[in-house]
């Protein structure tokens, strides 16, 4: 991770601040006024917006299917309490030029309940995107909205989910601008970290109502150098046979800060590191580590997976222990059909900063961990 630096900013505000101090600072420097020769050569010009720093993502447009990637994918997981228990769900519909891959994944860790849905299925017009708007479908159900809400409706037998989300201003963008090297390829990502949430779950017909306030919200695709279909389709099966750890957890006051932690393991490379949101709207990537404990190895899949993962970052003070309240929760594909792994419902507990950690949330291991 020595490089870390070098490949990324350091740091960078939301839009909305930016927008606000870039362009007071500019003009505080220059004194510029309407008046002025400068200005009026400026003005001459063709209207423009002032957005700070550019990112290489767009909140609104990039919610839509980009249809010309190697792969792209949309998330939403919650942990939360409900009816006195630790519950939670995770739903993620990843497609390639191959397929639609689809997780729906209930869970409610008091009781030790874990109960998976996966389909990998063509694309028709039951399954698939939209390239004008936010609309993800599949067997297993629907995402649809726009950035300012969401309508989630999951169902598989007598399990079902149905939400409607709320994104608050926050916004994380992984690598601070949206752009990260992922596994070979351009990777473009940002997240609404503390969403809210209401609606209901059912796990086996036992109803939970959700009231959540901290649910994350994931959007992420890739580009392939290549042109030629063949070698997008060898790229998105590099990425599907790789392992990554991933967590997105949000702290502090009404949840407005957030941190989006990877390892992710490579052939012949390991990055291990977070991108930090803070309060402020900064954003920052730092270095991290994690040591894994309690390992156990998957008898469907030959994966294994960590029950504890204590993850740190001297830069930020976090210290941090997640611990599964599942056993064995992995969800599995057959072979050539997905990418399986495991979603684990974990307490976590320890510090960032100045907070207290003490909070559910779901640890992402995908094809477990190669160490």
């Amino acid at each position: 991770m020595s490089d870390l630096n070098t490949n990324f900013p350091l740091l960078s505000q939301k839009a909305r601040r930016r927008a606000v101090l870039g362009g007071g600072l500019a003009l505080g420097a220059l004194s510029l006024t309407a008046t002025s020769s400068l200005g009026a050569a400026i003005a001459t010009g063709k209207a423009r917006s002032t957005s700070g720093t550019p990112l290489f993502v767009d909140t609104v447009k990039d919610l839509a299917s980009h249809p010309s990637t190697v792969l792209e994918s949309w998330y939403v997981n919650a942990a939360f309490e409900s009816r006195g228990k630790i519950v939670g769900f995770e739903w993620h519909q990843g497609v390639t030029p191959q397929g639609s891959m689809t997780e729906f994944l209930l869970m409610n860790g008091s009781d030790g309940i874990w109960r998976p849905q996966v389909a990998a299925e063509a694309a028709s017009d039951k399954v698939g995107t939209a390239t004008t708007e936010c609309h993800v479908y599949s067997s297993l159900g629907t995402l649809k909205g726009d950035r300012s809400q969401f309508q989630l409706k999951l169902g598989s037998g007598e399990n079902s989910v149905d939400v409607v989300l709320t994104p608050q201003r926050e916004e994380l963008y992984n690598g601070t601008t949206g752009l990260l090297r992922f596994l070979g390829s351009d990777s473009y990502e940002f997240a609404f970290p503390n969403m809210q949430a209401k609606g209901s779950m059912s796990i086996e017909g036992d109803v939970f109502p959700v009231d959540a306030k901290s649910v994350w919200f994931d959007r992420q695709w890739a580009k392939s150098e290549a042109a030629d279909p063949q070698e997008q389709a060898k790229k998105a099966e590099q990425i599907n046979q790789s392992h990554w750890t991933w967590l997105g957890l949000t702290f502090g006051a009404s949840d407005k800060c957030a941190i989006s932690f990877w390892d992710v393991m490579e052939s012949n490379q390991r990055s291990t590191f977070l991108t930090y949101l803070r309060e402020d709207g900064v954003q920052m990537n730092v270095d991290a580590h994690v040591e894994y404990d309690r390992i156990w190895t998957s008898s469907d899949t030959g994966q294994r997976y960590p029950a504890i993962a204590h993850i740190t970052a001297p830069a930020i003070n976090l210290d941090i222990v997640l611990t599964a309240m599942l056993e064995r929760p992995e969800f599995v594909y057959q072979p050539g059909q997905g990418h399986s792994g495991c979603q684990s419902l974990c307490m976590v507990k320890g510090k960032i900063g100045a907070n207290t950690i003490s909070k559910p949330a779901i640890l992402e291991l995908i094809g477990g961990i190669d160490l």
